[in-house]
């Protein structure tokens, strides 16, 4: 019966003196050990210096073996020591304060120390998850009431605590913190009292930052005082580099422990919605930030390197401000429209929460160029309450008027088939820059948590507080915030399942199937995915699959599928194909030519008639045995080479020929193709018409006559045109000039001693018909012998 006692009440009997014996609760100062616990320091700031660098291993090591040991103690022990032991306390205070954040990353540290470091991590949260639990098992356990005063009564998580474990433990493991903090909070409701009252604090906090940057407060109230133009940029320009610094890391801290805080447990971001917090978040982005990206291009930095990294913590203070904004609008009024709770009043926080910010405009364009307006809009359409449809309009156009002036286009995450982004009204400023990355020269390790902590006062977890506003350099490096869109990897496992059951909770009809098959097209987005279901607006490739669609899960023991499955190959299943038979018939295999006759010279004269007629037909070379018949046909054949060069001229035209040689003139030819023949220039009698008919039936009609023969006959032309210009030229101009024919001098005399007119004359002549005898009508010469026309005699 003893061991279902809660801890708080159970008591344990103690020999005090001899025969006598004494009951002592099982939670008591008594049973607690007295050990020292090591508190944690932040990395030295010089790697390079061994001395620094050994004692810092040195405590992680000290401090890795107090854990292990806390952690392996039993039930009342553990508690014993947690609860009455203030240096246990102090160690895990001092880790949450000053260990590196999510987005730093530990560098230039010894393989040993950086995963003695990362133990140290480990064991750090499981103590936090073991202080968060008061039933460990059935025998273990503590009274929930008791066990919240106990949380609060000793200090041991306060509202500091649990944004440090949000912002350092937040990335991977969500779940199992929401699952502790809201066991804290409902064991113990003065932790929401202690959280509503640190809102204000958190306030004070932006005050402070604005304070330093020089920005005047923003009150209705206060007049502002007349400055001159500028001066208020002055501030951040000319005040020292490692304030500037602190300015940064500082909001850069803040804005990402409260995005963490809020993303990890939803529930908290009512209490920010009542205090107005988007209205003092949005003037403190407006009044800050630009400041900061102005003097950022002002100031000179003593490298590029830590001015690329103050641009990228200014990134990150940005896009995490910005998604605080995004998480309590979405938890306070858009979920609960989402699940039909609130109805008309969650439409009016949302409307409300829009037009207190319209002034902040260039808090509203970066704003819609991470998170569009018409996302919100197209939900609230589509909910059953009766929304002013004006009232929206009027805030999208004084978004869209903002994002014109002072908005930039964001870069697309994935392909233009997949949705995108673009600007409402189109941008005049280039693409958004997401920052260089950077090394990063220090964090300002809980710096919300100590601000807050130190505010709250009398309290012993203000030990975490006191914020630590210098930064520590040379340490972390800083990943980039930006999501890789379609280059990211393809999401598997718990993180796939979290996703699917995330959508399947508010569309339960759809099946797992189709809804992963969703989410891998639109890059694993939930809200697309959701707005694109209810909108029925999804891509061409979804419109048809089977919303009903089951996932596919394999078998215990299935082998996984291979590529080779999906494999199409135009060799697919032939004889030689290796995927899809086991045996393939290698002697069928062979490298180049196995041919003997390859090595067969036809220059060899000692090889046989047989083997060159093998040889030729190996290479297509085919001999055919031809007639004489059919070797004149071929001869007769019309031949491309054929000299045409004189076919035009009019040989004999001009000589003194006989009556007789004049009707005997050249024949007329007419293409085949219309019916003609060989049609005599002169008129034949009837009977040598007939006589030619007859001949001609009997000769063979072939297309072109033999070249060897036209050759012939057209030297006897050459030779007849010369005796004929012989006889012309000696009849008008004398015998022994026109012997020897006419000479056109185109020479002349030597250069430079002027010609004479008869051979400019002959110059000027050749000149102009050297077409008539060049080459330059030699196509024209063969397609007319091809048509019938201009044969030979």
């Amino acid at each position: 019966m003893s061991s279902c006692i809660p801890l708080d009440k159970l008591h344990v009997k103690v020999d005090v003196a001899k025969n006598k014996t004494e009951d002592v609760p099982a939670l008591h100062p008594r049973w607690s050990q007295k050990i020292q616990f090591v508190t944690y320091h932040a990395p030295p700031l010089d790697i390079s210096d061994r001395g620094q660098c050994e004692e810092w291993a040195d405590r992680l090591k000290f401090i890795e073996e107090d854990l292990h040991w806390a952690l392996q103690l039993p039930h009342d022990k553990f508690w014993c020591q947690i609860v009455f032991d203030e240096t246990f306390i102090s160690l895990i205070d001092s880790y949450l304060r000053y260990a590196p954040r999510t987005h730093d990353i530990l560098i230039e540290l010894p393989v040993d120390t950086k995963s003695r470091h990362d133990e140290v991590h480990r064991l750090v949260f499981m103590t936090c998850l073991r202080m968060a639990t008061h039933k460990e098992s059935k025998e273990h356990h503590i009274t929930p009431g008791v066990f919240g005063e106990i949380l609060y009564e000793n200090f041991l998580f306060d509202i500091p605590k649990l944004l440090d474990l949000c912002v350092l433990y937040g990335e991977g493991n969500g779940q199992l913190l929401y699952k502790m903090i809201d066991n804290i909070f409902t064991t113990q409701p003065k932790y929401n009292y202690d959280l509503q009252n640190t809102i204000p604090t958190i306030l004070q906090v932006f005050d402070n930052i604005r304070a330093k940057c020089g920005v005047a407060e923003v009150s209705g109230l206060i007049p502002k005082k007349l400055t001159n133009p500028g001066q208020e940029q002055t501030e951040l320009v000319t005040m020292m580099a490692t304030d500037f610094q602190d300015v940064v890391f500082y909001l850069a801290d803040t804005g990402t422990t409260l995005a963490s805080f809020l993303d990890v447990y939803p529930p908290a971001c009512s209490l920010f919605f009542k205090e107005d917090f988007v209205h003092h978040l949005a003037q403190l982005y407006e009044s800050v930030i630009p400041q900061i990206v102005t003097s950022l291009k002002k100031r000179k930095f003593d490298s590029h390197s830590h001015k690329m990294l103050l641009r990228q913590k200014t990134q990150e203070a940005k896009n995490s401000l910005l998604k605080v904004v995004h998480l309590i609008i979405n938890t306070c009024c858009i979920q609960p429209l989402l699940e039909n709770i609130g109805g008309d009043e969650r439409v009016e926080d949302f409307i409300h929460v829009f037009t207190s910010i319209l002034n902040e405009r260039r808090f509203l364009a970066d704003f819609e160029s991470r998170h569009r307006f018409e996302n919100y809009q197209e939900i609230l359409l589509q909910s059953p309450i009766e929304i002013d449809e004006m009232r929206l309009q009027y805030i999208q156009d004084a978004i869209s008027s903002a994002f014109t002036t002072h908005g930039r286009r964001r870069k697309p995450t994935g392909g233009t088939n997949r949705g995108g982004r673009t600007s409402p009204d189109g941008s005049p400023g280039p693409m958004e820059d997401t920052g260089a990355v950077g090394t990063m020269g220090g964090a300002t390790g809980g710096a919300v948590g100590g601000a807050i902590g130190g505010a709250m006062g009398g309290a012993p977890g203000g030990a975490v507080g006191g914020a630590d506003f210098t930064a520590h350099a040379d340490n972390f490096q800083v990943e980039s915030y930006e999501m890789e869109g379609a280059c990211a990897a393809r999401k598997t496992g718990v993180e796939l399942e979290s996703l699917i059951s995330s959508v399947k909770d508010l569309l339960p009809d759809l099946g797992e199937g189709f809804i992963e098959v969703c989410l891998e097209e639109m890059d694993y987005n939930i809200e697309r995915v959701i707005n694109s279901v209810l909108e029925d607006k999804l891509p061409p490739s979804l419109q048809d699959m089977d919303r009903n669609m089951p996932r596919e899960v394999s078998q215990p023991g299935e082998a996984p599928k291979s590529l080779l499955d999906g494999r199409r190959n135009v060799y697919d299943n032939d004889e030689f194909d290796v995927f899809s038979r086991d045996s393939v018939d290698t002697s069928r295999i062979f490298h180049g030519k196995q041919n003997k006759m390859d090595k067969i010279s036809l220059d060899d004269k000692t090889i046989g008639s047989e083997d060159k007629f093998r040889l030729n037909e190996a290479y297509g070379y085919v001999v055919e045995t031809v007639t004489a018949e059919e070797a004149s046909q071929y001869a007769k054949l019309y031949d491309d080479e054929y000299d045409d060069t004189y076919d035009t001229n009019n040989v004999g035209a001009d000589d003194a020929d006989s009556a007789d040689e004049l009707l005997h003139g050249r024949p007329l030819t007419v293409p085949r193709i219309l019916g003609g023949g060989n049609q005599g220039r002169t008129q034949k009698s009837s009977e040598s018409e007939s006589q030619d008919s007859e001949d001609e039936k009997k000769q063979r009609d072939h297309f072109v006559q033999d070249p060897a023969l036209l050759r012939q006959k057209a030297e006897q032309r050459r030779i007849s045109q010369r005796r004929g210009q012989g006889r012309r030229f000696g009849q008008g101009q004398g015998r022994e000039q026109g012997q020897e024919g006419q000479k056109y001098d185109v020479k002349g005399k030597a250069k430079g001693q002027g010609q004479d007119a008869d051979v400019l004359k002959n110059r000027k002549f050749k000149e102009k018909n050297k077409a008539s005898r060049g080459n330059h009508n030699r196509r024209y010469m063969s397609d007319k012998k091809r048509m019938g026309f201009g044969g030979g005699p």
